[in-house]
């Protein structure tokens, strides 16, 4: 009892409040619910007495809340973007860097695994040439020397051929122990360089993941110059719309406006290029078949709205040039067909490669229409192939390709004839 006032005197000195003492004979005593909260009430009490209360007070009061600044989303949105941002181009960075390094140092490494292995060629080889050496040297020896003098050389030369044998197997060794070396070291290097950028790696993708739109302009800003690279490339290949999307992408990445107009510049004359090669292609394509006239021209006006009419002009005035001798050969042979139509009271309307047989039909007193009776048209060379149309055909008057026809203007001129 004396400790437990003490106790609580103690207690009494660090905060204010009423203090209750609960005696051991009272708890001993209380079987009831009552008297057990009595007892935990002031236990509380004493821990609540033993530390410093706050003293900060918080308020909802609308007239000290309008002077509190209130950020919004946007804000919030914008500092987290900022925040991802740099966090990205830091791994990014990170990353290029280090695929960088390894690519440096693999190389390096190669270069130092083929030198040790092309010295390890140059002893084996000077090791195998080792005893023809040897052999010629003594047969050269025998060949102007004799007797003890020989028999003196030939000891010499056996003491310097066994010590060179010596040496180069020792060279060979240690050759062979450098590049079984450097082979372990590249191998080892190659797994550890794999691991900590695959880690790198795993790291960036779950920031780009974390914000997909961030981290796909920051790849756009950091691969803009690649991106202008592999457009000129891609141009080079003849691949121009693989060339559009990558300069589309280094655009957005905000490349250098001065480099973008040079790779357009060239970009827009690959195309002008390659436009002016199809016009050409298809230009140069059966000149001296029918309608080839008119199909030329309409690919020189095209050629002439895209800005290539130089680059291809000269190979339309040599088809044209074609065209117009196998038109005039058809024409010829169309001419005494068109005659010969007139005779039998048609109107002959020659085109290139056919020819349209037009002649007056009486409508039950109802005036006079024109019908188109036949079509011949040229199939190959020489033979001309007859046919009817399925349905009549018949105009109050004449087409205009019809008035213009010189069999026309001939039979309007002189009917009688």
């Amino acid at each position: 009892m004396e400790t437990m006032m003490n106790t609580i005197g103690e207690l009494a000195l660090v905060g204010a409040g009423p203090v209750v003492v609960v005696a051991p004979e009272e708890m001993e005593a209380a079987g009831q619910k009552e008297n057990a909260l009595e007892f935990a009430a002031p236990k509380a009490s004493f821990v609540a007495f033993a530390t410093d209360q706050p003293t900060t007070e918080y308020t909802t009061e609308a007239d000290v809340c309008q002077g509190i600044w209130i950020p919004t989303f946007d804000e919030i949105e914008a500092i987290i973007a900022g925040a991802a941002q740099r966090r990205i181009e830091s791994a990014f960075s990170e990353v290029q860097d280090t695929r960088a390094r390894i690519e440096r140092e693999r190389m390096a490494r190669e270069m130092a695994l083929q030198t040790c292995q092309s010295r390890l060629n140059e002893t084996k080889t000077a090791l195998a040439k080792l005893g023809d050496e040897r052999t010629s040297m003594e047969q050269r020896a025998r060949a102007f020397l004799g007797g003890e003098e020989l028999k003196t050389l030939l000891e010499k030369i056996h003491i310097a051929f066994n010590a060179r044998q010596l040496q180069m197997e020792t060279t060979l060794s240690a050759t062979e122990a450098e590049v079984a070396e450097s082979t372990t070291e590249a191998q080892a290097a190659s797994v550890s360089d794999s691991l900590e950028l695959q880690l790198l790696e795993q790291e960036l993708e779950r920031l780009e993941l974390a914000a997909p739109d961030v981290a796909e302009n920051v790849r756009l800003v950091a691969t803009a110059v690649d991106n202008l690279s592999a457009a000129r490339q891609a141009i080079e290949e003849g691949l121009l719309r693989d060339a559009v999307v990558l300069i589309e992408q280094a655009k957005a990445g905000q490349a250098d406006p001065s480099l973008v107009a040079e790779v357009e510049q060239v970009l827009a004359e690959a195309q002008q290029a390659k436009l002016a090669r199809h016009l050409i292609a298809r230009i140069t394509a059966n000149p001296d078949q029918p309608g080839a006239l008119r199909r030329i021209h309409q690919l020189m006006e095209e050629a002439q709205h895209a800005g290539v009419e130089d680059k291809v002009k000269v190979f339309a005035d040599r088809a044209l040039e074609t065209a117009r001798d196998a038109a005039n050969a058809r024409f010829a042979q169309a001419r005494p067909i068109a005659d010969h139509l007139v005779s039998e009271g048609f109107v002959p309307v020659v085109g290139d490669g056919r020819i349209e047989a037009w002649m007056p039909v009486a409508r039950n007193g109802h005036g006079e229409v024109w019908s188109l009776d036949r079509i011949l048209t040229l199939r190959g060379r020489e033979e001309w192939i007859t046919e009817t149309p399925r349905n009549p055909i018949t105009r109050r008057e004449l087409p205009l390709r019809v008035r213009h026809s010189r069999w026309y203007r001939a039979a309007v001129e002189n009917p009688a004839g």
